[in-house]
């Protein structure tokens, strides 16, 4: 339950980082298929993230000399990190649903108090999470897997953002 919980967080931030990385960057009018192709974009960046992860934890077990030990480590760290990240998702999505009120300024206000400074402490809180699930680790193994796995985490977005730039330039020079 864990692991899937996870996996869903991972997923909800690779969609609001995909959504986040082509905002401001289509030279279109129309730009609703231009936001849901970045969301589905961030989504799929994130399970090719968590699918690699999940074959490296795979590989890692599969060659510990005490793979229940392992296990139960990797549960327990799992189970820290999820202290820092389900409320960190939670405040994001109730600022995400308050933008449904047809009110410019909560939208604004939305915009501007909580999602603008959430998007920047977002590599603070997926370093927080990752040490908070490490800190206690008894094995090396866990530590490496969570900090492997922040690294991934931290370059999905960088990688989005590099790929919107070079989409960005491609279609200016298609319009001009």
């Amino acid at each position: 339950m864990t692991l899937l919980l996870l996996f869903l967080l991972a997923s909800l931030d690779g969609a609001l980082c995909g959504c986040r990385t082509c905002l401001g960057r289509c030279p279109l009018i129309l730009k609703k298929r231009h936001y849901i192709i970045g969301v589905l974009r961030g989504v799929l960046a994130a399970q090719v993230v968590s699918a690699f992860s999940l074959l490296c934890l795979l590989a890692v077990v599969a060659f510990s000399r005490n793979p229940h030990l392992l296990r139960a480590d990797l549960e327990q760290a799992a189970g820290r990190m999820l202290f820092v990240f389900i409320p960190y998702a939670a405040l994001v999505l109730v600022n995400i649903a308050l933008r449904v009120i047809p009110s410019v300024d909560i939208r604004s206000a939305t915009s501007v108090f909580f999602l603008g400074p959430l998007t920047g402490v977002r590599p603070f809180v997926i370093i927080a999470g990752v040490v908070a699930g490490i800190w206690r680790a008894q094995l090396r193994e866990t530590v490496f897997l969570g900090l492997f796995v922040l690294f991934l985490m931290l370059s999905v977005e960088y990688a989005l953002d590099f790929y919107c730039a070079r989409l960005q330039q491609r279609q200016i020079h298609s319009l001009v």
